[in-house]
């Protein structure tokens, strides 16, 4: 499992939120983020699974992300079902049988993608 921190991760309760949460932290993080998952799926046995997870909602850090790393790759997308998945808060996503979970009292916002790699 590739688990790369985002957004996701800042205490929005904290002091001075607006200075630690920029437009430069997105940009920073989806670089990162866009290089590991690259690397990952490089790595990554054909005819195996990985499971890409962000502590994010945000499109750009998820399933932006998923896009530019899957271009020219014998990978796709396999989705997830899970049991009492109708009980999550789950958000819209622009891939199908992603995930995204909303935040609330039970639950920090977070994004899960299973990914496969053709043989």
């Amino acid at each position: 499992m590739l688990h790369v921190h985002g957004s996701g991760t800042l205490n929005i309760n904290g002091i001075n939120i607006e200075k630690t949460f920029t437009k430069k932290l997105i940009e920073k993080s989806t670089v990162s983020q866009l290089q590991l998952l690259k690397k990952a799926i490089k790595i990554l046995k054909p005819g195996h699974e990985m499971i890409y997870s962000t502590c994010s909602i945000l499109s750009c850090e998820n399933e932006e992300i998923i896009e530019k790393a899957l271009k020219g790759e014998k990978a796709k997308i396999v989705p997830i079902n899970l049991e009492a998945m109708e009980e999550l808060p789950l958000l819209p996503t622009k891939i199908q049988g992603t995930l995204c979970v909303a935040p609330n009292e039970l639950y920090e916002g977070f994004f899960i993608a299973k990914i496969y790699k053709e043989k």
